[in-house]
């Protein structure tokens, strides 16, 4: 006779295929859950065409910075580093990361620009970079940035190349030489100084500002009588006063640094040239530098430079870092911006970790809508920042205290 229930044989198996059966479909929904996480979180990360930067939850956004730190032209890197570690010591966090600023000395020179651009280009952490300080270091570093495509704000990097080439992860929040070189020539040509010699000091900086300087004052009316060059870390300039005095310009421009700068109106009062003006540009508006250091020699020298920044932000820096020397306010600016950015940019993920796109990023310091401390910014296509105004400065002594003083014309 043929049992017609279940033997416990049959029974078992019934049950344990049920019981693979639901195994099997738990890890089959699994697998769905897990691709379906792991095709948004792909879609994240490759969203952005530029590609995309992983901030791990607890570790640092990074903000690169470079600027020369030691060397005849440490003051005003220092006073770029300074202006960026108060925007940072004052966000404190992004989205609940901690903020490290990543100083390293440029040299104001190409081949550490290079070096650091690489070193920066290639760190997972870093959203971006604030410099280079010289156009000589940012040229060249630049191309870096770009074949990695992280961002980059110079806050003193002046030269007009720079935002000629097209470059699109460059900025810049100072002013370029164009409109510095224009500014410069027609205070020159209206006080009536229309007889002009030329120095520079054969950087990408000094020689394209000091020619075009030269060009705005002939296309003005004016005659160049010399241009030439010296070299950086010289000490010595009287063979190049020498050569220039017989042709008695008016005014002496020079492009180039505070270093070389003082020394150069320190030998022009040594050389008799007690009727010709100096001139220079940004790179001599540092008190310390300039002023100091020039001591008497320095009165009635004219430079150029930005409008004065918010009095209140220079009361707070000079309480916490001394008296400012030049770029400290566009490096706050320019570091205020990148970690705008960044907040209106990453995506925060449920484990803590940022993801922020490249592209996206540009994208939003290109958009920049700032009223910052050295007034409104805004970034034309190019990168140079739009509205820009230079006011030339003399030093002035009252009371027995030099300052820069700004000239109205």
């Amino acid at each position: 006779m043929i049992s017609t229930q279940p033997t416990g044989l049959g029974f078992g198996r019934d049950q344990t295929l049920k019981r693979r059966f639901a195994v099997k479909k738990r890890s089959i929904l699994s697998v769905l859950i897990l691709g379906l996480f792991s095709f948004w979180g792909g879609s994240a990360q490759s969203a952005d065409e530029w590609g995309t930067l992983t901030i791990p939850a607890g570790r640092p956004v990074k903000i690169g910075l470079a600027a020369m730190l030691t060397g005849d032209y440490a003051s005003l890197g220092l006073d770029i580093r300074n202006g960026a570690e108060m925007a940072v010591q004052e966000k404190g966090t992004l989205l609940g990361h901690p903020i490290e600023l990543q100083a390293e000395d440029d040299g104001c020179a190409g081949p550490p620009s290079v070096a650091i651009a690489e070193k920066i280009c290639n760190d997972p952490l870093v959203a971006g970079l604030v410099g280079y300080m010289c156009s000589g270091g940012s040229k060249p570093a630049s191309d870096i940035h770009n074949k990695y495509k992280v961002v980059m704000i110079s806050p003193s990097s002046t030269a007009l190349e720079l935002t000629s080439r097209n470059i699109p992860i460059f900025f810049r929040t100072c002013w370029n030489d164009k409109i510095q070189a224009r500014r410069a020539a027609e205070f020159a040509v209206k006080k009536g100084w229309k007889e002009i010699a030329c120095i520079h000091d054969k950087s990408d900086y000094g020689q394209s500002l000091a020619e075009d300087f030269a060009r705005n004052v002939a296309s003005l009316g004016g005659k160049v009588l010399g241009m030439e060059g010296i070299t950086r870390g010289d000490k010595d300039f009287s063979p190049v006063l020498t050569k220039i005095k017989p042709a008695k310009p008016q005014l002496l421009y020079y492009g180039g640094m505070a270093a070389e700068g003082v020394l150069i109106v320190r030998q022009m009062k040594r050389a008799g040239f007690s009727k010709t003006v100096f001139m220079s540009d940004d790179g001599c508006y540092t008190e310390k530098d300039f002023i100091q250091a020039g001591g008497a020699a320095s009165t009635g020298a004219y430079v150029t430079y930005a409008k004065e920044p918010d009095p209140a932000w220079v009361k707070r820096f000079e309480t916490k870092y001394g008296p400012r020397q030049t770029f400290s306010p566009q490096a706050y600016d320019a570091t205020r911006i990148l970690m705008a950015a960044v907040e209106k940019t990453a995506q925060k993920q449920p484990d803590g970790s940022l993801l922020i796109g490249r592209k996206a990023l540009r994208d939003a310091v290109a958009e920049t809508r700032m009223d910052g401390i050295t007034g409104r910014i805004e970034f034309d296509p190019h990168g140079d920042r739009t509205g820009s105004v230079v006011v030339v400065y003399r030093v002035a002594e009252e009371g027995g205290k030099r300052f820069f003083k700004p000239e109205d014309f």
